[in-house]
């Protein structure tokens, strides 16, 4: 066991919990990207055993690696090799950082939607295939709500998008292109200030109207970006800036957006 402390349910919540199988979560967690040649278009994907199994492997995942039909051959397995090579060197596979987003997206979800029932991308590939649909995100989104044929498509959507108000690179060596000086005092500049006369990051906000969310300030006035992502400039305006005078407050947000749109 990787972790002697594990217990209960936790026992079936290992790394590739959610996945069809070990395959799956290799293929995602390498973006379904050969890791010898850096492709993917066109190419028929493996997994690899980094210590091969001649050699004691195991099928656990960080034994695993994606690789594709090209790359993985019997040339590549021998001294001299690129597999060769990583499994004298013990190669370490890159961690899968996704999944502890989604479980925060996840409970954002839930809590929008209380009445909503739990299931999982496992089940996506065998029902898309049942269904007839093509790989998208979109497709995926169907199969997954257990629909079993398509009558219409929908016209509604949720988008829930993560806003960061806190900027981690205050604190610098060396001076960023327009500054004279370093900012070694972590001092935050007019649009990384957080608040603004009774104004903050994130807040959603409507300018004659139209809707958009904070995301920077400037004296007297702050920078608006509508729900795709685009700068809420004033009538005749060229700058992006917009006055303080012209918002008016919608909602306080934390760190998130809620943009339900009906097409």
């Amino acid at each position: 066991m990787i972790n002697p402390d594990i217990h209960g349910v936790d026992y079936q919540l290992g790394q590739t919990y959610g996945f069809f199988d070990e395959r799956y979560f290799v293929f995602a967690r390498d973006n379904y990207t050969c890791q010898v040649c850096g492709k993917s278009k066109g190419k028929i994907l493996q997994t690899h055993h980094i210590i091969y199994r001649s050699n004691g492997g195991t099928d656990r995942v960080d034994n695993l690696i994606t690789v594709c039909t090209d790359c993985h051959t019997s040339a590549n397995h021998k001294k001299g090799g690129i597999l060769y090579k990583w499994q004298a060197e013990h190669k370490k596979v890159k961690q899968y950082k996704e999944p502890p987003f989604m479980n925060t997206l996840r409970r954002r979800i839930f809590d929008k939607y209380p009445n909503a029932i739990i299931t999982y991308g496992s089940e996506t590939t065998l029902k898309r295939k049942e269904i007839g649909l093509e790989k998208t995100h979109y497709n995926d989104a169907i199969v997954i709500s257990s629909i079993t044929a398509i009558k219409a498509n929908p016209n509604e959507w949720l988008l829930i998008r993560q806003f960061r108000k806190k900027k981690r690179s205050l604190h610098e060596s060396t001076a960023r292109k327009g500054r004279k000086e370093p900012n070694r005092t972590q001092k935050r500049n007019r649009k990384n200030t957080p608040y603004y006369k009774g104004f903050w990051l994130n807040d959603k906000v409507s300018v004659l109207d139209q809707v958009g969310y904070i995301t920077g300030f400037t004296s007297g006035g702050a920078y608006i970006k509508n729900k795709n992502d685009e700068y809420i400039t004033l009538p005749g305006k060229s700058y992006k800036q917009v006055g303080i005078s012209n918002l008016r407050l919608l909602s306080h947000n934390n760190n998130w957006q809620y943009i339900r749109n009906a097409v």
